[in-house]
């Protein structure tokens, strides 16, 4: 059997796979669920409770990071437990939900049984992100990150579009139980390929630990703490962190009204929207992506940023200002497709910024909390939407535009500086 270590295409195909893992409940809770949930009457204070809860998960990554690095069973490997743990847990939350899928649904209890779901897809998130950091080479990461990226999208794509189109035609049940079926065949992976040569592949079964070449055999979470705490010394970081809470306020917000917007105030159908959202969104996204990435070294990440940022301001105010939007499809089509493509754009130079910020000593744990910084920021994104929601959803599209011009003189506030590097032996 192989192993992650010495096979390439046994890890390319497994990170590949986890990545595809953590697209699917995106996208199934906030295009198809959500939907499915308006086409029901859910307002917008009922999905703003939902985004946020499935987003506020993403917060914890930090937590997450520190856990996985200080606590391992390490004769099963010192990522793979961890990534089989929450992707088991993944399953089990996803079919649980099925309690509530059709009957009559206790929002609040619903949404916190989202939360608990995303808590362990995030889990898995650093999890495989630490994984990829232990098994990948030099020479192969550029190209199985941005597999990984479009794995990612592809997740998303089944979840949304996919399982829409499901949902719509077989029931909501059908919906959770055949995602919960791909989120178990897709456990297999890590259950049946060891890290290393000659470690456990089950906890019962024979085998010992086996350390890579330099790897520490204990780590101290004090430690790694006082070196993040160093990390933060400097202002490029520090300003990097509230660009991290402001720059992605706007996606919370679009992916909180759509659903709502587009199924009670256009009257397309839940498979209309999720087809679109999930499907063609998701490609749209892949596009601006791959171009994203290829574009940013040419220009500079902060140029990128900012020229898709006023694009994606331009967008939403024409949603928020033009009658088009509410009697046109190709337009509403088009801005939703418009915004996916610019938003991916700008996501994959967002992380290029902050690779740039995080110092060498602690740059996992560091971008780690980049990070959990976005995904806390779609959260608060989400509760905006419920708080405009009076004011219309001219008001709410203008919001977002505001909201994604607001990061701008923050991104332009980080001074060009070196990266930064800690001492390792920082107290």
């Amino acid at each position: 059997m192989p192993t992650l270590s010495d096979s390439r295409m046994a890890r390319r195909w497994t990170l590949c796979a986890l990545y595809c893992a953590q697209g699917m409940p995106w996208g199934f809770v906030t295009v198809t669920l959500l939907a499915y949930l308006a086409e029901r009457g859910a307002d917008l204070d009922a999905t703003a409770r939902v985004t946020a809860l499935a987003t506020l998960p993403w917060s914890f990554k930090v937590v997450w990071g520190l856990v996985i690095d200080r606590f391992t069973f390490r004769s099963m490997g010192r990522r793979r437990p961890w990534v089989l743990l929450a992707q088991f847990a993944i399953g089990v939350t996803l079919l649980a939900m099925i309690l509530d899928a059709e009957s009559s649904v206790d929002m609040e209890r619903f949404a916190w049984m989202v939360f608990l779901h995303n808590c362990f897809v995030s889990l898995q998130d650093v999890a495989s992100d630490a994984l990829a950091v232990d098994v990948l080479q030099d020479d192969e990461r550029g190209r199985v990150n941005g597999l990984m990226w479009a794995s990612n999208y592809l997740g998303s794509a089944i979840g949304g579009a996919g399982m829409g189109i499901v949902l719509a035609r077989f029931g909501v049940q059908a919906a959770f139980l055949l995602q919960g079926s791909v989120l178990f065949a897709i456990l297999c992976f890590p259950l049946f390929l060891r890290e290393r040569a000659g470690e456990k592949l089950l906890p019962w079964t024979k085998g010992a630990a086996v350390r890579a070449p330099g790897e520490e055999v204990t780590q101290s979470v004090g430690d790694l703490v006082r070196k993040l705490r160093n990390a933060f010394r400097t202002w490029p970081p520090v300003i990097g962190v509230a660009y991290a809470l402001s720059c992605q306020v706007m996606i919370g917000m679009f992916v909180t009204a759509n659903p709502v917007f587009y199924t009670q105030e256009l009257d397309w159908s839940q498979e209309q929207f999720s087809t679109l959202s999930g499907g063609l969104g998701a490609g749209a996204g892949v596009l601006g992506a791959l171009l994203g990435g290829f574009v940013v070294d040419r220009v500079g990440v902060r140029r990128l940023i900012a020229v898709t940022a006023f694009l994606i301001a331009g967008c939403c105010a024409f949603a928020g200002l033009s009658p088009l939007m509410g009697t046109s499809v190709a337009i509403a089509t088009g801005f939703l497709l418009a915004v996916n493509f610019l938003a991916s754009a700008q996501t994959v130079a967002s992380f290029s910024l902050f690779m740039g910020l995080c110092s060498l000593a602690v740059a996992g744990t560091q971008f780690t909390l980049y990070m959990a910084a976005l995904n806390l920021t779609r959260a608060q994104g989400a509760h905006i939407v419920a708080a405009l929601g009076d004011y219309g959803y001219g008001a709410v599209y203008i919001g977002m535009g505001v909201a994604m011009l607001v990061s701008v003189p923050i991104l332009y506030a980080i001074p060009k500086a070196p990266r930064v590097v800690v001492p390792e032996s920082s107290a």
